[in-house]
């Protein structure tokens, strides 16, 4: 037994109109969607059909069987998942048609077919990994969960550079003034008037703290460190940048709008067109090579 737990679902409402086919219509409305894990139900009518039945003798699939002429969609449930990075569809139907012995029905798993009316909702899992692996057992492609971690330690050294914040040691070098005040607190050199006129300053009741620096004014322009986390311009992937999309993998931008970009994948050339308020932009790095930004794609949460 493997039990597995989504925490997080959304759903989708999907009509397929005439003509279309399935599995391939629906995989295009998922990927547009984001959808890599989730659960499918549906109900409709389809012009023609290929079903076919899983022999567990030998461990294989039966040839196909075609339901010519249209057939209602009694019901149709399956799931979606991950099969070597494509998004992959398991669909079960059982199909009603009239024949000229009557009302027959006819049920497996769905190969093919041409849709005349079918409406679906999908439940997507955002927040459970599913990938489709080979069980040796039954022969059969079995659902699994697969962890996503994605390395984000590319960005990470640029984050750790700022730790040169060394220069923190010359805040932490004005306390020594702190030992100035024993030579406020002793009155002896009370013959030193011009000492205490500088406490007319005492005009800044801002500085008031730091009075006993007085005598240093070169120490002031400290506070304005808070200037140093200065907020960086927001950067989106353009035209000819690489990005690494979550799903994706490797990518090359070749249209942005500043809302959506289309990306052509390097694995296998296919133009995926996707939208950046679903995403999480993480700030570019920048290849010394070629001088070109790449981004890294992470969904937002």
């Amino acid at each position: 037994m493997n039990v597995l737990e989504a925490r997080r679902a959304r759903h989708l409402i999907i009509r397929l109109d005439r003509g279309e086919e399935l599995p391939a219509a629906l995989v295009r409305a998922l990927d547009e969607a984001e959808a890599r894990a989730g659960w499918i139900e549906g109900t409709g009518s389809l012009e023609k059909a290929e079903i076919a039945l899983f022999d567990q003798a030998s461990r294989a699939y039966a040839k196909t069987r075609v339901l010519e002429g249209p057939c209602d969609v009694v019901a149709l449930s399956g799931s979606v998942a991950l099969q070597q990075g494509e998004t992959s569809l398991r669909l079960s139907v059982t199909l009603a048609r009239e024949s000229g012995v009557g009302l027959q029905l006819a049920g497996g798993e769905l190969v093919w077919a041409r849709v005349y009316g079918l409406e679906l909702r999908v439940t997507v899992f955002d927040d459970l990994p599913l990938v489709r692996t080979f069980d040796d057992r039954t022969g059969l492609m079995q659902l699994a969960s697969q962890s996503t971690t994605i390395p984000t330690s590319v960005s990470e050294p640029t984050r750790a550079a700022p730790p040169a914040q060394a220069a923190e040691p010359t805040r932490t070098a004005p306390p020594a003034p702190a030992a100035e005040p024993p030579r406020a607190m002793a009155p002896a050199p009370a013959a030193e008037p011009p000492r205490a006129a500088p406490a007319a300053t005492a005009a800044e009741p801002t500085r008031a703290a730091p009075a006993a620096s007085i005598a240093e004014p070169a120490a002031m322009p400290l506070p304005q460190r808070p200037v140093r986390p200065r907020q960086e311009e927001e950067s989106y992937p353009e035209v000819g940048d690489s990005v690494t999309h979550f799903h994706f993998g490797e990518c090359t931008v070749i249209s942005s709008d500043g809302e959506r970009i289309r990306l052509r994948q390097e694995r296998d050339g296919r133009v995926r067109e996707v939208s950046l308020t679903m995403l999480r932009i993480e700030p570019p790095t920048v290849d010394p090579a070629n001088g070109r930004k790449h981004f890294r794609l992470a969904r937002k949460n």
